[in-house]
């Protein structure tokens, strides 16, 4: 069936909550993941840079979004590791991260792709903005879908108190 999966990530609740659903679905069916996390493209100007005080804020920006990004994917390796299951990690620098995803996915023979979603209906649904939506519509590789839909995200309780 499957044999390699991407899973990009955000570093989000939603997104780890997905990783976890697709590597669950690689051990069962023996596949290999690759997570992916898009870096966003800095546009820091040299009015920015003045503001702080750096005029080397750009390439400051940018090892500070790959260390956010090697730690999320992190994460995801992490999970892999313990359930077994093969995981490669790649960062990707791009100006939408949905066409890096389908472009990843294509360059890595990647057969599926399992994203997060909030899993709103009508016209929340179809607001623009949601990469998973374009992801699906725009790509030509099998997109598994994880939703929010029914399922709180995780959070800590308070200390000192129980359900």
């Amino acid at each position: 069936m499957y044999k390699h999966i991407l899973v990009p990530t955000d570093g989000s609740e939603l997104a780890e909550g997905a990783a976890r659903g697709a590597v669950r679905l690689a051990r069962a069916l023996g596949a290999r993941m690759t997570a992916l996390h898009v870096l966003p493209v800095p546009s820091a100007s040299a009015l920015e840079a003045w503001e702080h005080h750096d005029p080397d804020f750009r390439p400051h920006l940018e090892r500070a979004f790959e260390r956010r990004g090697h730690e999320f994917l992190d994460t995801v390796r992490e999970m892999a590791f313990r359930a077994g299951v093969q995981c490669d990690c790649e960062l990707s620098r791009a100006e939408s991260p949905h066409e890096a995803i389908i472009e990843r996915a294509r360059k890595l023979g990647c057969d599926l792709v399992v994203m997060a979603s909030h899993g709103r209906h009508g016209a929340a649904a179809v607001l623009p903005g949601s990469e998973t939506a374009k992801v699906l519509a725009l790509g030509k590789v099998p997109v598994l879908v994880d939703l929010m839909r029914g399922r709180a995200p995780k959070t800590e309780l308070p200390q000192g108190k129980h359900p």
